[in-house]
Formats: structure tokens, C-alpha cells, sequence
């Protein structure tokens, strides 16, 4: 049902061998995926997918091609997934909201941004996930309908998302609350979004057959 894509990005460090395991089981294997990320500074591309069966599937795009994580929690059909693009990032990969060094992702301020995944759902819900914890690191339930379209700022600071209560709604990662609701954003189901990478600029559409721009502030 859903495709999200990170492109690969180096952090300065030599590239981890290709030899390095990862785990296939609910969760991200300590000694491959993210943790191998940290030690070398490389981050592969990445590929998450979703579907009907409530499952997000994250794979290592590059050499092997395996699967990284599943990643569980959805009580229905995940509608839509959103990387941050590390195009946007500096070389370094550091952001304002982590060092360039992975901690332990047991908590949003200790997950890097490049390391988030955001989906969301038919049940309602908006999930913060980081792929190299294999675990999610916040729900946000304000939605009162589905929800048909998440993204990550390119910040890595917020995330925002639409959905068939014709709403749009900001959140903050660090304070873990919705920011800002637009309300009566379409006069119908808002269904997608799109982000400008450096300006303030969000793009929403609905089944109302119209595309809008916004400022964000």
C-alpha cells in the first residue's frame, strides 16, 4: 500500500562491510543495521513498506538487500510511511535535535532524526519509529478519522500529517504534542502532502479535486 524510500549517506567514516547481520525478527539486530551505521558513520538506503497487514517492513537497500526490522504496533491498515530525507541533512548528518553518534533510541531526544521513520494509520494514529531501535519512540492519536499522509520536516524537528477528518496537524518530536491543527483544511478528505526541503512551504490535496499551499510558521 505504501513505499517510503531514504537514500544512502555517508557520515565521514568508512563504509561498514557488507558481511555485518542483521536481525529479521520484531526488532533491529544490535550488531547490524543502525548499530553498524554508528560505529562506521554510513547510512544505507533504506526501504519501508507497508500494507494491509498492519506491519511496517524496513530493508537495507544496498548490497544484500535484507531486511532490517519489523516494526509492529498499528491496529489497522498503515496508510502512509515518511522518512526524513537525508538529502537535506548536512554531510556530517547532525541536526538540531541529536548528535551525529546514535545513543540508544529508548527515547525521541536520544534518536537521531536521519534514524526516523513516521506512519500513519487507519486506526487513527501518527507513530514516530526509529528503524535502527526497531521500536517506536511516540503515538500521536489526534486524528478523529484516518489518516492518509505523513512527513518528517526536513528539519527533523516536526512531523506533520492529513487525513479524512480534513485536518492538518503539526507535532513536535521534542515535546512529544500536537503543535498546530488546521481545521476545515479541505472541504473533503485531505489525502496528501508535500513539503518544501528549505522553505516554509507545505502543499495539501483532497478528494475535493484542489491543491492548496500553506506557510508554515
Amino acid at each position: 500500500r505504501c513505499v517510503a524510500v531514504r537514500p544512502a549517506a555517508a557520515g565521514g567514516g568508512a563504509r561498514p562491510s557488507s558481511s555485518s547481520s542483521s536481525s529479521s525478527s520484531s526488532s533491529s539486530s544490535s550488531e547490524g543495521g543502525g548499530g553498524i551505521e554508528d560505529v562506521f558513520g554510513f547510512s544505507p538506503a533504506l526501504v519501508a513498506t507497508s500494507g494491509n497487514d498492519r506491519t511496517i517492513y524496513v530493508y537495507n537497500a544496498s548490497d544484500k538487500r535484507e531486511r532490517i526490522c519489523e516494526l509492529r504496533g498499528h491496529d489497522h491498515v498503515v496508510e502512509s510511511l515518511s522518512f526524513l530525507c537525508s538529502s537535506t541533512l548536512p554531510r556530517t548528518m547532525t541536526t538540531t535535535t541529536a548528535p551525529a553518534r546514535q545513543q540508544p533510541a529508548s527515547s525521541s531526544s536520544s534518536s537521531p532524526s536521519w534514524d526516523y521513520l513516521a506512519s500513519g494509520s487507519r486506526d487513527r494514529t501518527v507513530r514516530l519509529w526509529s528503524v535502527a531501535g526497531g521500536s517506536c519512540l511516540m503515538t500521536f492519536r489526534s486524528h478523529e478519522n484516518w489518516v492518509r499522509c505523513v512527513l518528517v520536516h526536513p528539519s527533523g524537528n516536526h512531523v506533520l500529517s492529513c487525513g479524512d477528518d480534513r485536518t492538518i496537524r503539526v507535532y513536535d518530536i521534542k515535546s512529544s504534542r500536537c503543535l498546530r491543527t488546521i481545521d476545515d483544511a479541505h472541504p473533503h478528505f485531505v489525502t496528501s502532502m508535500a513539503v518544501h526541503h528549505a522553505l516554509p512551504i507545505l502543499v495539501s490535496g483532497g478528494v475535493d479535486h484542489t491543491v492548496k499551499c500553506w506557510q508554515l510558521v
